[in-house]
């Protein structure tokens, strides 16, 4: 129970630290626009890699999910809207799935 304990202080501490340090090492300094457009595509990157499994296994067939991603992306090229994206591309794999 006691390396228990240790280990998750030693883990806290390690989370807390790579947070904290960055804010005391950087507090007042602009970021370069370099480092700001670099941290701007991080949440696209980590979610597609998060996401893109699973979408290719969400249905019970992978050609439905591929075909369902290209519709996603053809709208979002088009820059419809959010609601428009994910309800058109719901209907169309339903009914894919339901004529395949």
């Amino acid at each position: 129970m006691n390396r228990i304990i240790i280990m998750i202080f030693f883990i806290a501490m390690t989370t807390y630290l790579t947070r904290a340090i960055p804010l005391v090492l950087y507090k007042g300094k602009e970021p370069t626009k370099f480092v700001k457009s670099f941290l701007e595509y991080i949440p696209y990157a980590a979610l597609s890699g998060l996401l893109f499994p699973e979408v290719l296994f969400s249905t019970g067939s992978v050609v439905t999910s591929l075909i369902g991603c290209l519709f996603a992306g053809i709208l979002i090229l088009k820059k419809q809207n959010m609601l428009i994206v994910v309800m058109g591309t719901i209907i169309l794999v339903y009914m894919m799935n339901m004529y395949f």
